[in-house]
């Protein structure tokens, strides 16, 4: 089972956090939410996501996982 490094409480299960999704910034307006949904790479290997511990310490994290394996590198 895959868990969330929290740097407060450690690591956790997944159903602790709420995943925002890519940190690289958030679209307003329709025009850029459609270009954020439908026009990105969606490239395997390291991203950075914003995760938000909604049942720990409820701290804004943001980590850095491989979309490719689905696992959280340092």
């Amino acid at each position: 089972m895959r868990l969330v490094p929290c740097p407060d409480c450690g690591p956790r299960e997944p159903g602790e956090f709420v995943c925002l999704g890519d940190s690289g910034g958030h679209p307003v307006g329709e025009d850029g939410l459609a270009e954020a949904l439908y026009g990105r790479a969606n490239a395997k290997g390291p991203v950075e996501e914003l995760w938000w511990h909604k049942f720990g310490c409820r701290r804004w994290l943001k980590l850095r996982r491989n979309s490719a394996t689905n696992e959280f590198v340092p």
